[in-house]
């Protein structure tokens, strides 16, 4: 009835007719009748809307009662707060007005109408009277969590609740001053987000809050430890810190004995406090019944209080073990279904805003689950009891949580053990014993396995073990617990106690016959290696006592499987040759390294004075004698030391190449190490590489780059090396025509923009010192190689080269095309009709070729995106060549837009990006950073020539320095428009650039002072929902932490705002122009004096944690891998920095370019050819060959991969810290070049 009187006096006002008119006037359905009702009346008398009161509003909801009730139940409340509204005269809107009568008799109607009168009641002018209401809804959101904490109100609503002070709308410049206005408490307001499980909200006001007060909170220690899993330095804390509360403390030091694993002093402990406490809190007694089932102390008498609450997690796994214990399965499963209805419960209470918030109580559905699947296995008969189909399902649910944290999967797993030990207590069949026994130790062995790898190896694998000696003799033959037992001792490190098992291990299966039993020939494989492994780390043996007696008997017993379908065996044989492989390898570095020291120099010296010595005595025909005699021995030993040096040295490079191969052959999980196979094949031509062309070609195609540059060169090997390189990549370009035809057609077409573009824009070339160089005899010989391999290729596929082909001319063509008459122009520019590119249409068999093509295996590629056709017009983007930026039309219907370049060799970033790539790869292997997201972006490169290419377009980023210093909108001019501008600052710098460097410093300190950081401002305006604000900065800090530690290792310079971007969709970075790695940023005319970018505007978008947190963590994480990974990332940049055509050397004309180039330029201009004749000239003069270049870049690669820096060898985190303060130390970023903008 309230409904009809309000609809009714709605379309009485004219206003109201109106726009109901105007909303119907569209429809052509049925809504209109409803409303013939309500619009007959609308001719009649128009209702005057109530009175209210102009002269004094608002006054009426000063009244404390009303927004803070004392008695009133929520209806009564909200009916009597909305209508007090209405009635105050704050309320402008007629309509919301009108509604009072619907309010007063529908409450859920007031509740929504409530949001709408509130936020229309507070003006947008800043002296609004609003402002003395404002402090009354905090209150009552505060008191109402605890006056009314289960109303459907406060939890269906919370997001309303907390936009009241996040819409309103006062038009002040910037987002964040649109949306923060108020003068609020956003400290209060982020507890209130926190009590309705809006986690991201909360900390989205909570950093409001910090950045308006500077909190300078101390982070505690305690949380601290408890975070990062550190229960020792926790329990001594709680020992220690008597300040805090006895319950508190008591819950702390019973979460970190358990935790530790520390089961007996934990049972003390507890019947300790059984003595002191008469009645235990909820917390203690949760606590305490977890403790009682883990350990299996089903007679403890634990005291209960009255709880209204019903009964808990905890007791109710006690209760339900205890029932199975007893074989009372009605009460287990009574048990069990009350537990999952309480847990279900808690989990529709939980916010899908966080869903990591609901990890634990799905992990405790998870326990409940299992253990109702094992009392349904044995309420059966024992006949048709079957427990290793339990131990099945256990498994796969095991794969699913592998990527979980430990503490999620810690409880299931230690859940399992006490069910099987429950079991095995009560089983009285010998048969079911012996099956039950069996799981218990593969579990765990498991959960010992599991331990280890999440780095948890105080307490729990050590317990693991202990129990399965409970039920296994150690006299028994050998066992893979008793493996698992030594990698428990090693991970601890007690390596003797380990090696010491391991040989009591191999003794035994020595006089074993291995043959007819898989699983012993496994472990027998397993151990030689992994002993082998240990003792080459510990130095304890001889290498060849190692190589003979362990890794290769490892090979030998792994060789003798006939090839069953085994996959543990076969990754067993895997492991087995790249042990081999690597411990060669490295004997192989040894003997290298040493020959080329300088002790080995001297002896050589002392070498060959020595022969022209014996030489002299037996040219004067001295007569024999003393001396004589002991020189020509001394000569004798010496040649053959030397001759026995390099027998060593040939047969460990033949063995590890040798064993690279056969690892590679056998799986796909070591294919990172075609790398390591092809620089030792690369570097040492003679050896012969036959047996590799067994290998599946899809593993070389991340070489292909290297590969391909090698075609034509003059190596030792002679012929027999270049007719397997060229079969290979012959065979490499048939089975993946789509990943390789374009780099080969880009030696072949070296030199053909001369060809194809006109006479005027070869003269333009040669302004722009771009000219092509003049060939060389190696340079036609790689051609003549890449012709040929075309040739092979266009037998197979005719029409896909045709396409390509003309493809790429089209390319060249478009980036010569001379696009000076439209240089001021920013809109389309149609591309000319003589151009070629407008006349590809349909070339199905050409893949988009800044597009990134899963490789397939087997060749088979299927389902591809093929070019259709190009949009007919071009733009320019900024730099000197003025690249044009094109749409290419896919076959799926996608338009793609990319960059086409010309007078640039975009191959040092191709390779550079390749490089990410395989950065990229390891970090996905890794746990730890696979679970954190951390990659670095990557972006298309294709070279077409020496000087043109075509790159893949970063859609929807924008440089750093556009959003941070744009003259028109940036946002240091929005948001601190008093601070100095950045061409102040610039110019400030650019007068004190010659001067000392405390002069620089002292003008650098003052420009920081006056030029705020403004970072922070990015992800508040483009992500305005809380919870997506949260994920975009956390991926942003993420995305610095990564590029940040790998450009480091990489050595990359030059990383100025405008060669970085950052994606206004995902906040990650984007860094472009490659063109400065490998620490080359150090020889500049103003060298680089940071490792990586980490200026105030970079650490302010993290947050108020700044590089504290995630982004050390990150970092840390970042650095661990790269560390554990050095021999593959050495053996990758090694081939690199040998590729005759990377050219990632520094010249002078580069330097002089790079520190005097325009401001306007990005990404978008050159990099000078060290080829080029002036170049060539200047660096004519250089003492320094490429080769010792090269080597020392290897040199301080492994330096930092070891954590030396500054002579001293760090931590992973102490080399982290020391990064981040050197990027962050305001005396190195003031001796920076102006340009790189550090302020």
């Amino acid at each position: 009835c309230q409904s009809a009187i309000c609809c009714c006096y709605l379309f009485e006002k004219h206003f109201g007719h109106k726009d109901w008119t105007s909303f119907l006037g569209d429809l052509q359905d049925d809504l209109g009748s409803h409303a013939d009702l309500f619009t007959a009346f609308q001719n009649i008398e128009e209702k005057e809307v109530p009175r209210l009161d102009k002269e004094k509003p608002l006054e009426a909801l000063d009244d404390t009662s009303l927004w803070i009730p004392q008695s009133e139940n929520h209806d009564s409340w909200i009916k009597s707060l909305t209508c007090a509204f209405l009635d105050s005269g704050g309320t402008k809107s007629e309509i919301l007005q009108l509604l009072k009568p619907m309010c007063e008799i529908q409450i859920n109607h007031g509740e929504i109408c409530f949001l709408h009168i509130f936020r229309d009641s507070s003006p947008t002018v800043s002296d609004s009277p609003y402002k003395r209401v404002d402090p009354q809804p905090q209150q009552i959101w505060i008191q109402s969590q605890s006056m009314f904490p289960d109303t459907v109100w406060i939890k269906n609503h919370k997001e309303q609740c907390l936009l009241l002070w996040t819409t309103l709308e006062d038009k002040r410049g910037t987002v964040f001053d649109d949306a923060f206005w108020l003068e609020l408490n956003y400290l209060e307001v982020a507890k209130v987000a926190q009590s309705c499980s809006a986690h991201f909200t909360a900390l989205f006001y909570a950093e409001i809050y910090a950045d308006r007060k500077s909190m300078d909170d101390e982070e505690k220690r305690l949380r601290t430890y408890e975070h990062e899993a550190m229960w020792e330095k926790a329990l001594v804390t709680y020992d220690l810190e008597t300040a805090i509360s006895s319950s508190v403390r008591q819950a702390g030091i019973i979460q970190a004995l358990q935790n530790l694993g520390l089961c007996h002093i934990l049972s003390v402990y507890l019947k300790g406090l059984d003595h002191e406490n008469k009645e235990w809190c909820a917390e203690l007694q949760e606590l305490h019944y977890q403790a009682a089932w883990r350990n299996m102390q089903w007679d403890d008498n634990i005291s209960v209080n009255n709880k209204k609450e019903g009964i808990s997690y905890h007791e109710s796994l006690y209760n339900a073990l205890q029932s199975l214990r007893d074989s009372e399965f009605s009460t287990f499963h009574e048990t069990l279904k009350y537990a999952r209805v309480k847990e279900v419960e808690e989990l529709c209470k939980g916010s899908l805003e966080s869903v990591y918030s609901l990890y634990p109580t799905l992990s405790r559905l998870q326990a409940i689950g299992e253990l109702e699947n094992i009392g349904d296995l044995f309420s059966r008969s024992v006949t048709k009891r079957q427990p290793s189909e339990v131990y099945m399902k256990w498994q796969k649910h095991s794969q699913l949580l592998k990527d979980s944290d430990f503490s999620f999967q810690e409880p299931i797993m230690t859940l399992r053990t006490v069910i099987l030990k429950t079991l095995m207590e009560k089983e009285m069949a010998h048969s079911q014993r012996e099956c039950l026994k069996d799981i218990l130790t593969k579990h765990l062995v498991e959960f010992s396995v599991l331990a280890r790898t999440f780095k948890n190896t105080q307490v729990l694998p050590e317990r693991a073990i202990f129990q399965i000696k409970q039920y296994n003799s150690v006299s028994h033959g050998v066992s893979e617990w008793q493996l698992e037992e030594a990698q428990v001792f090693w991970a601890k490190k007690e390596q003797s106690l380990a090696l010491n098992i391991l040989k009591q291990m191999i003794k035994k299966l020595n006089v074993c016959c291995t043959e007819n039993d898989p699983n012993l020939k496994l472990i027998y494989t397993e151990c030689l290696r992994v002993c082998g492994n240990w003792l080459a780390e510990t130095c304890l043996e001889n290498p060849a006592v190692i190589m003979q007696t362990y890794l290769e008997k490892a090979v030998e017993v792994a060789g003798n499987y006939d090839g069953e379908s085994n996959d543990e065996l076969r990754n067993g044989k895997m492991k087995a040759f790249l042990s081999l492989a690597w411990f060669s390898d490295t004997q192989y570095q040894r003997i290298e390294n040493y020959m080329k020291s300088s002790e080995f120099e001297n002896k050589q010296a002392l070498l060959k004075r020595a022969k022209e010595e014996v030489g002299l005595l037996r040219e004067h025909k001295i007569q024999t004698n003393r001396y004589t005699v002991k020189v020509q021995r001394e000569l004798e030993l010496d040649e053959c030391a030397l001759r026995a040096l390099k027998e060593d040295r040939k047969r460990f490079l033949c063995k590890a190449v040798e064993n690279y191969i056969n690892c590679l052959l056998s799986g796909e999980e070591h294919d990172m190490w075609i790398f390591r196979l092809c620089s030792l094949w690369l570097k040492n031509s003679g050896v012969s590489e036959r047996e590799g062309m067994k290998i599946p070609s899809y593993k070389f195609l991340p070489l292909m780059y290297q590969l391909a540059a090698r075609m034509g060169t003059k190596m030792m090997g002679g012929l027999g090396f270049h007719e397997v390189l060229n079969n290979l990549i012959s065979r490499i370009s048939i089975d993946h025509p789509h990943h390789t035809l374009f780099i080969i057609l880009a030696l072949a077409n070296a030199n053909k923009d001369e060809f194809l573009t006109k006479p005027e824009a070869a003269r333009r070339s040669r302004m722009t010192k771009s000219a092509p160089k003049q060939n060389s005899q190696l340079d036609e010989d790689r051609t003549e190689a890449a012709n040929k391999i075309i040739q092979t290729i266009r037998s197979r596929r005719p029409q896909m080269v045709k396409s390509v082909e003309a493809l790429c001319d089209a390319y060249i063509i478009l980036a010569n095309l001379d696009a000076t008459p439209w240089k001021m122009q920013r809109k389309g520019i149609d591309i000319p009709a003589d151009q070629p590119i407008t006349k590809l249409r349909n070339l199905e068999n050409v893949i988009v070729p800044t597009m990134d093509i899963k490789v397939d295996p087997t060749g088979e590629y299927g389902n591809l995106v093929t070019i259709q056709s190009f949009k007919a017009e071009f733009r320019l983007a900024g730099g000197l060549n003025l690249p044009k930026i094109i749409d290419c039309l896919g076959s799926d219907g996608k338009e793609r837009r990319q960059l086409v370049k010309g007078r640039d060799d975009l191959r040092q970033d191709a390779v550079m990006q390749q490089v990410f790539q395989m950065c990229n790869t390891l970090l996905q292997r890794n746990t730890e950073t696979r679970k954190r997201k951390l990659t670095i972006c990557t972006y298309k490169v294709v070279p077409l020539s020496q000087r043109s290419g075509v790159l893949e377009w970063c859609t929807g980023t924008v440089p750093i320095g556009e959003f941070l210093v744009n003259n028109e909108d940036g946002a240091h001019k929005r948001y601190r428009p008093n601070d100095f501008s950045a061409y102040q600052c610039q110019k400030k710098m650019m007068e004190v650039q010659k001067k000392s460097f405390e002069e620089k410093y002292e003008i650098f300190m003052n420009i920081c002072q006056n030029f705020k950081p403004v970072f922070r401002y990015f992800c508040m305006e483009k992500f305005l929902d809380p919870a997506v604000w949260f994920e975009k900065r956390l991926a942003y800090t993420r995305s610095v932490a990564t590029s940040s530690i790998v450009g480091y290792i990489l050595g990359l310079g030059d990383r100025h705002v405008q060669n970085i971007l950052i994606n206004e969709q995902t906040a990650e970075l984007v860094h472009i122009d490659l063109g400065v790695a490998f620490e080359q940023g150090k020889i500049l005319p103003t060298p680089e004096t940071v490792p990586f970018r980490l200026t105030r505007d970079i650490v302010d978008g993290m947050g108020i944690t700044g590089v504290e947190g995630v982004f050390r963590r990150c970092c840390e994480k970042t650095m661990e891998v790269m560390r554990n990974s050095q021999e593959t990332l050495l053996t990758i940049v090694e081939v690199l920095l040998y590729d005759p055509l990377f050219d990632w050397t520094m010249n002078p004309l580069k330097a002089l370019y790079l520190q005097q180039r325009p401001e306007d330029e990005t990404e978008l201009h050159p990099t000078p050819n060290a080829d080029d004749p002036e170049c060539k000239g200047r660096l004519s003069d250089t003492d320094q060959s490429f080769n010792k270049v090269a080597e020392r870049v290897l040199m301080r690669l492994q330096e930092k991969l070891k954590g030396v820096e500054e002579g001293t060898v760090l931590s992973v985190g102490g080399q982290v810290n020391l990064l981040i303060q050197q990027a962050m130390d305001p005396k190195n970023l003031s001796r920076l070049f102006p340009g790189w903008k550090a302020w």
